[in-house]
């Protein structure tokens, strides 16, 4: 082999080329680095949709820049608030909801806090399952809808909430109604009679309200036969 050392020099010199001093990929000041995430999260996909749409590996990496390079600066905290928006609008609402909500943590008297507490309500309003699942999301999200409108009542985003939480609060409803049912066809009436009660007392302006007293007298009537 002619001159391994110099073939040595060769290659670490590459590698230092490479590696070392990396460069800032996006440049500009905070403020524009801001504005170029707000004008990729508001693109549209094409067609097809992969085409043309949010490029989120270039989001992310902006966001990054703008908290390594502007740290103490406003921008930095609406980075954190802007990653929750990216993965909002990537359907990955579970990872939303988490930046949401470490940015109201973080930022208690940020000015845009009634956008954070309304996504992060939206978040959980758009996780809602079936009328078998599991009640914390819906819960989740009147929850946060709620602090919003006492927080915040006169913010744009509070009259938004309002017929969610509706509709959350029906699907609250209807789900210890299907609970209920359950337990009174497996004749475990005392259960049945538990979920129907709770309706009545926490969802008696729901369209489910007549029928879980219909079947709340039922389910007391086999109580009353099998206790005599």
């Amino acid at each position: 082999m002619k001159n391994p050392t110099r073939l040595l020099i060769i290659v670490a010199l590459l590698l230092a080329v490479s590696c070392g001093g990396k460069q800032a990929i996006y440049e500009g000041t905070a403020e524009q680095l801001n504005d170029e995430v707000l004008e990729e999260l508001n693109k549209e996909g094409g067609f097809p949709w992969i085409f043309g749409g949010t490029n989120y590996d270039k989001v992310f990496d902006i966001l990054k820049e703008i908290q390594i390079r502007y740290p103490y600066t406003k921008y930095a905290a609406l980075a954190e608030l802007r990653s929750g928006d990216v993965y909002f609008k990537k359907r990955d609402y579970t990872l939303a909801a988490e930046e949401y909500e470490n940015f109201i943590t973080n930022h208690p008297g940020h000015e845009e806090l009634d956008y954070a507490m309304y996504r992060l309500g939206l978040s959980y309003y758009k996780m809602k399952a079936g009328k078998d699942r599991n009640h914390s999301k819906p819960l989740s999200s009147i929850k946060w809808f709620t602090l919003l409108n006492k927080t915040y009542p006169d913010s744009p985003y509070a009259e938004q909430t309002l017929e969610k939480i509706e509709e959350s609060r029906k699907l609250l409803a209807e789900r210890e109604l299907y609970i209920g049912k359950f337990y009174q066809k497996k004749k475990n009436y005392k259960a049945a009679a538990q979920r129907y009660r709770n309706i009545l007392e926490n969802y008696s302006d729901t369209e489910y309200a007549e029928k879980a007293r219909k079947l709340l007298l039922e389910t007391e009537e086999k109580l009353s036969d099998q206790s005599s």
